[in-house]
């Protein structure tokens, strides 16, 4: 009897086993295509055209919803859903994975390297320039800076980073303003003013609002190419293999650098070098 016993327990638990098994297989069955795997995308709920804005018909729209449109194509094993939010909100639930990743302009920092995964392979690149007066023939670089007197600028982000990390490996050091929420129409106004002597801004930001209020300034040159990145949860190393070796093929076919030509009229996947020598071509009639 006991042994009918034993026997009755080891054929169960058998049967658990399998049946265990089998479930494990069925939830980490590789995404396909039609089994597409459902990626959840983190938006920018502020506009910043013509990355991310929206058309008469409230829809989003701009290069980084084209990038995303040209992955869907290259990765049909994966179904993209995307919810808006604010910028560090939206860091905050990648972190707590209510999301896969996020779509927002994102700079690399130290900081932010240590909580998420960025995209190795950029899908496009900030100009980050120097604004001057239209009558400032001195200021091209960061190494022209010491000892001029920048617009205020917030302590956080990657403008702001760029300046730092110049400051770590340079002497003489670039003197920083720090505000909390400065005004880049603000800023752009006082170097019409001859009230400060260079302001870094981002060459797209600087069009849009040259495009607009037609300040007395110019571009004094642009400073560095900067890598725009996808980040994502950690836990997503297969997601980000894969939209890395998509984004490599996109360039490779030259549609990055279509985009690019599509929204700024200009390459950005050129040589800075190359840019600078045509940086008349950036500039917006005053």
């Amino acid at each position: 009897m006991r042994l009918k016993s034993v026997t009755y327990l080891l054929i169960l638990l058998a049967i658990m086993v399998v049946v265990t098994g089998c479930g494990t297989s069925s939830t980490s069955q590789k995404a396909t295509a039609k089994h597409p795997r459902e990626v959840k995308v983190a938006l920018s709920a502020e506009v910043n055209p013509p990355y991310l804005y929206t058309n008469k018909n409230n829809d989003f729209v701009g290069l980084d919803m084209d990038y995303m449109k040209m992955l869907e194509k290259k990765l049909p094993q994966y179904k993209f859903k995307y919810e808006l939010g604010e910028e560090e909100s939206n860091l905050v639930g990648l972190g707590a994975g209510k999301f896969d990743m996020a779509v927002n302009w994102f700079f690399k920092t130290p900081e932010r390297e240590k909580q998420f995964l960025y995209q190795d392979e950029p899908y496009s690149y900030a100009l980050p320039m120097l604004a001057v007066n239209e009558h400032n023939n001195d200021i091209h670089e960061l190494s022209d800076l010491p000892g001029k007197r920048l617009t205020p600028m917030a302590p956080s982000g990657g403008l702001y980073s760029i300046l730092s990390q110049y400051n770590k490996t340079h002497d003489p050091k670039i003197s920083i303003d720090k505000i909390q929420e400065p005004s880049n129409r603000d800023n752009l106004k006082m170097l019409s003013q001859n009230r400060r002597d260079a302001m870094i801004i981002n060459w797209n930001t600087y069009k849009a609002i040259q495009e607009q209020i037609h300040t007395k300034t110019k571009i004094g040159g642009i400073v560095k190419r900067e890598p725009l990145h996808v980040v994502y949860n950690k836990k997503n190393k297969k997601l980000h293999d894969d939209i890395d070796q998509a984004t490599k093929e996109l360039k490779e076919e030259g549609k990055l650098q279509d985009l690019s030509k599509k929204y700024f009229d200009i390459n950005v996947f050129e040589d800075i070098d190359e840019l600078n020598k045509h940086k008349d071509r950036l500039e917006v009639d005053r």
